[in-house]
This record gives C-alpha cells, structure tokens and sequence, in this order.
C-alpha cells in the first residue's frame, strides 16, 4: 500500500506541471480580453494618502453585506485609499452607494481569473505604484477584523520585512495565505513584483490560481530575496495547537470527532492552520480574522466551529451579529 501511494505521488508530481503548462498555454491563446464591465468613481476620502489597498468583493446576488463595509472602514480607519473591485454577476446601485463613500474606485469586472484577477486588474489601476509607501490586497472570504487594523498593522515591522500577512502555510509549496497581504517599498519597486502581475494569466481553473498565483506570488518574491514575515507563524501556532490537544479535548467537541481530529493534526502533517487552528489563532496569536467557509461549509469537517460567536465575543467588541446575519442567507 504505501508503494502504491508513492507511485500515486510521483504521478502527480510528473502530472501536474504539464497540466498546468497546458492551460497556461491556453490562457495565453484564449484569455487576452478585457475583463471590466464598468469603471465607477468613488469619493475618493483619502485621496492624497501614500497607501492604497485593494479589495476583493464576490456574492451571487451582487450584495455588499455588513461584514465587507465594516472591513473597508477598517482599511480607511488605517490610512488606506481603497479600489474595491467587484467580481459579481451583478452589482446593484444600493451596494455601489454601500461601497463609494469608502472607496477612490469601484472596478466592476467578469469573474474571470477569480480573486487573483481582480487583485491584478485593481493594481494596474493604480497610478504611481512605485510611489505607494504600502498596499494592501484584501478580499471578502474572511470575517474580521476583530481589532482595529490599524492597530494590528502598526505591529509590523516594516524595517524586518518587505511582505506580509496574517497566516502561512506549507500546503503546496510555502506561501502566505493571500486573504490579506501587505506589501512594503522594497517589494512594490521589485523586478519580480512588476514581472508576476503583467505575466500572470487570467485562467478560470481553481487549483491552477492556486499553484501559479496564491502560492508563486510568495515563492517569486522569496526567490528574489524580498524578506517575508507573517502574524501567526505556522510552526509556532501548529505547537500550541498540539501541545493543547495532547492535553485536554476543547469544550464543543464530540468524543470521537476529538479523537479523529486529534489524530490528523498530531501526525505532523502539514494542514491549513486558518481552519485546522482557527481558535488558537484568535485566542493565542490575535488573529484579526476568521475564514469564511470555515463558518458556511467547513470543508475539512473541523469540529467545534460553533463556538466561534462566543470565542471571539470574549475577547472582542466586534458585532458577531454581522457575521450571524450573512450566515442565515
């Protein structure tokens, strides 16, 4: 069995880079249009500010709920002149009218490349990009923040790093996570910064953006020795989770989802901690945010997500009532 596995794995390894080269190839052939429906202005409040973010909106039905205007408050609350770009199918003038007050530019695009087409489209938007003391590319599939960001930016050590964010992972290849990523001078004026968002393709294929986009983003920046640095480490959470779990179950967990959970985060095998450690991350490392699917479908069956409203009410003023009323869409 464990040959067969290897032989699985070598497969894939073999596999997936000519997968990858053949809808890349496609994406060069076919993918070359311009995918914005329409440019909105904004009011632009910050409109002399040396630091711009994008920000990243999808939902079916094209509404900007309570949790995305209280995150573009944030970004404006932390000196950040915000293009809010939109890949729904549609977009309502109640949700522009939610979105323009905060924000320099509404960009309404097709879906076309996902999350990581729209942060490219929303950075050739900017002007003077080398003049831009920090951007920030942020999107909707996070709840949060729980503290004031500007709080939790004012943290960085910006002479220690010249990208960041709040949580790592080694699924795949090293990489951080690219719901919220932070970028310094040194990097927004790097050859390899300029050279990954003109090259970068528009494809419609999950795992591909998540190989040649989410995860190259951050191994292209290293590779050109740009020095990276993240909130919640993940060594350091995963410990914390392990050395708890080895201790006691967490309150909210069954007998034997305990039992199966502990078993999969203790192997040492590598897992995605902003599902796998969520609580630890908020109760131990001040986690601003919490992922979204990990509250609508939990896809990795973590036990012990309904506790989240009472874990982070204890320790935060934030209004969990925006994310109860999202839920119950």
């Amino acid at each position: 069995m464990d040959r067969l596995r290897d032989v699985v794995r070598a497969g894939r390894r073999l596999y997936l880079p000519v997968q990858d080269w053949a809808i890349g190839l496609f994406g060069k052939v076919a993918r070359r249009g311009n995918y914005i429906k329409q440019r909105i202005e904004g009011d632009d409040p910050l409109r002399d500010a040396s630091r711009a973010a994008i920000y990243v909106h999808f939902d079916r039905d094209g509404i900007v709920h309570d949790y995305v205007v209280h995150q573009l408050c944030e970004l404006v609350g932390a000196g950040y002149r915000v293009t809010f770009v939109s890949n729904a199918p549609q977009l309502p003038v109640e949700s522009r009218a939610r979105v323009q007050p905060l924000c320099k530019e509404l960009i309404w695009r097709f879906n076309t490349g996902y999350d990581f087409g729209a942060y490219k489209d929303g950075i050739a938007s900017i002007a003077e990009l080398k003049r831009i003391d920090s951007l920030v590319l942020m999107n909707d599939s996070v709840y949060g923040p729980f503290w004031n960001l500007r709080d939790v930016l004012a943290g960085v050590d910006r002479s220690a790093v010249d990208f960041w964010g709040i949580a790592d992972s080694f699924e795949n290849k090293y990489h951080i996570q690219t719901f919220f990523m932070m970028f310094m001078p040194n990097a927004l004026r790097s050859t390899a910064f300029k050279r990954f968002w003109t090259s970068l393709l528009y494809i419609d294929h999950r795992m591909w953006v998540i190989r040649n986009a989410e995860v190259k983003l951050t191994q292209v920046l290293q590779e050109a020795r740009l020095k990276t640095g993240v909130l919640a480490p993940y060594g350091a959470v995963a410990a914390t989770a392990r050395e708890r779990l080895a201790r006691h179950a967490p309150p909210g967990f069954e007998r034997g989802a305990f039992e199966r959970f502990r078993a999969q985060v203790m192997n040492d095998g590598v897992v995605n901690p902003t599902h796998f450690f969520w609580d630890v991350l908020i109760t131990d490392y001040a986690c601003p945010f919490i992922k979204r699917d990990l509250l609508t479908t939990n896809p990795n069956g973590v036990p012990g997500t309904s506790r989240w409203p009472q874990l982070i009410a204890a320790r935060s003023g934030y209004d969990v009532g925006m994310i109860a009323r999202h839920l119950k869409r």
